[in-house]
């Protein structure tokens, strides 16, 4: 069975989980932190997939690094998880638990991208437009690119709005290279 189906799975079932006990702001902060532990060290990553490393010892490092921290479903999913040898798919499921709880409460990611940092109004209006476009809630995430030359590129799922300067020469060089400037009789 492929990876992400098996994370998909075991991650709607502690999303559905979470929704039926009504804790599904902790799971999703639980997730998250996770998440981010999975993708800031390796160590730990391969810790989880190790086959040398016993259920016990991964049951220990779990709870002496999230059990005072994490929620009691949170920790008992994970446990669960090493019980079952499961435990290499967790950095896979708290992500997959994050993008179905941004999906539930109709979070989406907009990242904007631009030659130099932009002003406070500038993201509002952005967030603005895009809410209204969406009718999704905006967690707008920006990039500096100086390689655009000037203008900005959004992209939200998977979308994107060029409007760089970058862009725009390219569209010309595109153009001119079609031109024919060959007369006939001279």
């Amino acid at each position: 069975m492929r990876i992400s189906l098996v994370s998909e799975r075991y991650a709607k079932a502690l999303f559905d989980l979470a929704v039926e006990r009504k804790v599904l702001d902790a799971i999703a902060a639980d997730a998250k932190e996770l998440a981010a532990v999975c993708q800031e060290n390796r160590l730990f990553v391969l810790v989880l997939k190790s086959p040398v490393i016993g259920e016990k010892k991964k049951e220990r490092i779990l709870r002496d690094l999230f059990e005072n921290r994490f929620n009691k479903m949170t920790m008992q999913f994970l446990l669960i998880l090493v019980r079952k040898g499961r435990e290499a798919y967790i950095p896979e499921i708290a992500r997959n638990v994050i993008a179905l709880y941004r999906e539930y409460k109709q979070i989406l990611t907009v990242y904007l991208t631009t030659a130099i940092p932009t002003t406070e109004a500038i993201r509002n209006r952005v967030s603005t437009i895009m809410k209204d476009y969406t009718n999704w809630q905006i967690e707008l995430v920006e990039k500096i690119d100086p390689g655009i030359i000037g203008g900005f590129i959004l992209n939200w799922g998977d979308m994107q709005y060029d409007a760089s300067i970058r862009y725009q020469i390219e569209r010309l060089r595109r153009g001119s290279a079609r031109i024919n400037l060959y007369v006939k009789g001279f």
